[in-house]
């Protein structure tokens, strides 16, 4: 049925979704409650990643890392 409608797979839609709404939340001011919890977030990410042993990075949030 996707292919008769010309429509992406979930899995690139769902990608797709994803990175639209994390540019969105970097469009936002500064000081909105979502984008500092957001920022929060990642550099606690980044810091699990610095200070892990392993060379995998985390999967959570690997999408918005590319942006930032």
């Amino acid at each position: 049925m996707e292919i008769e409608a010309s429509i992406p797979p979930p899995i690139i839609r769902f990608r797709n979704l994803c990175n639209s709404y994390a540019l969105r939340i970097l469009k936002f001011k500064e000081n909105y409650v979502i984008k500092k919890a957001y920022i929060k977030e990642i550099n606690k990410d980044r810091e699990e990643l610095v200070t892990s042993s392993s060379s995998s990075p985390s999967p959570r949030n690997s999408t918005i890392r590319h942006f930032l």
